[in-house]
């Protein structure tokens, strides 16, 4: 969905919201736009926190291995 259609379903479901108020139209507008940005902007802050995350994580120099390279699980039976 293109960024102008997503602005206008915002300022709708606003509209619809406040009970179709009559000559607020510039006012669901704004607020769809903020509302817009802020959403774009939670995105790319989980993108650049999971871009870290994976950098910290990853970063061991060691390739992860295969499900082959790791040890079978304890048949002992906990008490």
């Amino acid at each position: 969905m293109d960024r102008d259609q997503n602005r206008r379903e915002r300022a709708y479901k606003i509209w619809e919201d406040e009970g179709r108020p009559e000559g607020r139209h510039e006012d669901h507008w704004r607020r769809a736009e903020d509302q817009h940005e802020a959403t774009e902007q939670e995105a790319a802050d989980v993108t650049e926190a999971n871009e870290h995350a994976s950098e910290t994580f990853n970063d061991d120099g060691e390739k992860p291995g295969s499900a082959a390279d790791m040890p079978p699980p304890s048949t002992v039976a906990p008490d």
